[in-house]
């Protein structure tokens, strides 16, 4: 039986499409496009052209691998342009970037924009306060105030800058000049609810500022008293002080200036939880923090509160009158049996001191140096070894 017109279409559409697929089979094979994309990798590469992202990449100047960006820039900055246009461009540009909340990439922007030199004012005078509200979001507020007091400048009733003026010196707690910011800015828009709010809040920050500021400016002058008395006890004594870092102090103009330097630094950072120091008490006597050292043991006691009119016995005897310290394994530190010497530190010398002897005359010994606001004695064990020869070395050292 004859075959039927569409069978033999079929047939024929049949060969064709065969003698297509061996036409394509015989055709030299094609290197794949390395930069093609794959099922894998579309999406990523989606999402870095300008038509589809959500925001610009990081390294958006790199034409060989964002080469659509580098097309639309091109297209978007023609060289043709104006300054003022190139400036309205990169004024766009800034925009674009704080909305999505990239403010570094905003400020560089309005920068740019301002390098375009272009010459009306109150082009530049947005630039700046765009780029001061940039600065204001990354914390930067006092870069910000620069740039809105040069937008002011530009133009003086830029309400957006006087806006930003007034924040950035709230933030910087420079009320009063806030206020000031507000009051221009309420000449403007009398009405501005918000505004009014702002100034209120910081005419009341303000004034609790200035209260603050007076108050510690009579606690300083009250110190400030405090310490000429101090400086005049110990002058009137004959009390010699020293730091540690500086030569020694005999004259009395030279005892002024070491008091003037004379802090706790060098004592709070051997002992910092103690912050004594010397003072006055109510009878106008010297009460000093004195150290005790034990050179055999290489320990220390510290006195904060040792009055001027005390006996180094009046101490001894409360140390060492019926405790042993941890310290003295061998029982000889007795209040009886203990020797005090004071160091002559610009002869390297020790000198013996009476423990009956009260704290102010020994400062006031010609050759005693006070170190550092603190008083210091060496205390060592009568008839010991050790003390004969600690002696005899301290002997050839103030020799040599």
């Amino acid at each position: 039986m004859a075959a039927s017109k569409e069978e033999k279409i079929r047939e024929m559409i049949e060969n064709m499409d065969k003698d297509l697929d061996e036409w394509v089979e015989s055709r030299p094979k094609r290197q794949p496009d390395k930069n093609a994309w794959t099922e894998d990798n579309w999406e990523e590469e989606m999402k870095k052209h300008p038509a589809f992202c959500s925001e610009p990449p990081e390294d958006i100047d790199d034409a060989e691998k964002y080469p659509a960006w580098a097309a639309l820039q091109a297209i978007k900055y023609d060289e043709d342009d104006t300054p003022e246009e190139k400036a309205l461009q990169y004024k766009d540009e800034g925009n674009y970037y704080f909305k999505l909340k990239l403010y570094k990439k905003a400020t560089i922007a309005y920068t740019i924009g301002l390098q375009q030199k272009c010459q009306k004012p109150e082009v530049n005078a947005i630039l700046l306060t765009n780029r001061a509200a940039a600065h204001f979001h990354l914390g930067n507020n006092r870069t910000a105030l620069g740039d809105v007091t040069k937008a002011k400048e530009l133009k003086p009733d830029h309400v957006k800058a006087l806006n930003r003026g007034a924040l950035c010196c709230m933030e910087l707690k420079q009320f009063a000049d806030a206020v000031t910011w507000c009051d221009e800015l309420l000449r403007l828009t009398p009405e501005n609810k918000t505004i009014q709010q702002l100034r209120s809040k910081a005419d009341k920050l303000k004034r609790a500022q200035e209260k603050d500021r007076r108050k510690a400016q009579a606690q300083e002058k009250k110190q400030k008293a405090q310490h000429n008395r101090l400086l005049q006890a110990i002058k009137s004594r004959g009390i010699q002080l020293q730091m540690p870092d500086s030569r020694d102090s005999s004259d009395e103009d030279d005892v002024a200036e070491s008091m003037d330097r004379l802090q706790l630094a060098s004592l709070e950072a051997s002992l910092p939880s103690t912050g004594a120091k010397v003072c006055l008490d109510e009878n106008n006597c010297l009460v000093w923090p004195v150290m005790f050292m034990y050179p055999e043991y290489m320990q220390t006691d510290f006195i904060q509160e040792f009055h001027e009119e005390s006996r180094l016995a009046d101490h001894l005897d409360a140390m060492f009158g019926s405790e042993r310290a941890p310290w003295d394994v061998e029982g000889k530190y007795k209040s009886h049996n203990i020797e005090v010497y004071f160091e002559e530190t610009s002869k390297s010398k020790i000198h013996k001191v009476t423990p009956d002897t009260i704290l102010k005359d020994i400062l006031s010994d010609p050759r005693y140096k006070v170190l550092a606001g603190t008083p210091s004695f060496i205390l060592l064990p009568k008839a010991c070894r050790f003390t004969e020869e600690y002696l005899r070395k301290a002997a050839d050292a103030s020799v040599s």
